[in-house]
């Protein structure tokens, strides 16, 4: 019962650990192809791995992790835009940290990437949560519905 319990709790959690790692697997490898078979620069095949792997990690964490349905269109666009705002943020703390691993430390490109996609998914986690959690909506959809009201009073007082 209580193990049933704590998985319950942390189901978020360890949902987000299978697919996150699943998107740290993908962010790997495409950087190492991109990089090292390909020959291209370790920054531009940073950026194809964070774009690809954080396309899967969309749909993953919206549907598989946190279990978020949209109702509408303009439900699914806020989504999308604010999973990927946050995703830009850590876009430039993965960079970041890919330059000063292999440009200043003069690290492994692998062994950098690897530290950085630990480091990277658990500001992910915290971002992909709190974009997917229920709660937000509900904010948003008030926020949105107060707004349309304070519009509608100012076109009947014009």
């Amino acid at each position: 019962m209580k193990i049933k319990r704590f998985l319950s709790r942390f189901r978020d959690l360890f949902s987000y650990a299978i697919f996150g790692f699943m998107a740290s697997v993908i962010n790997v490898f495409v950087y190492w192809g991109a990089h090292h078979v390909l020959g291209w620069g370790y920054l531009l095949a940073n950026t194809l791995a964070w774009l690809l792997s954080n396309l899967f990690g969309f749909f993953t964490n919206k549907s598989l992790v946190f279990g978020s349905k949209y109702t509408n269109f303009t439900d699914l666009v806020i989504e999308i835009v604010q999973f990927f705002v946050f995703r830009g943020m850590t876009f430039f703390l993965d960079t970041g940290l890919m330059f000063v691993g292999i440009s200043l430390l003069k690290w492994s490109s692998m062994w950098t990437k690897i530290a950085d996609q630990l480091i990277v998914g658990i500001v992910n986690y915290v971002t992909s949560r709190w974009t997917f959690r229920k709660e937000n909506k509900e904010m948003i959809a008030r926020g949105r519905q107060l707004a349309r009201k304070l519009h509608e009073s100012h076109r009947h007082h014009d």
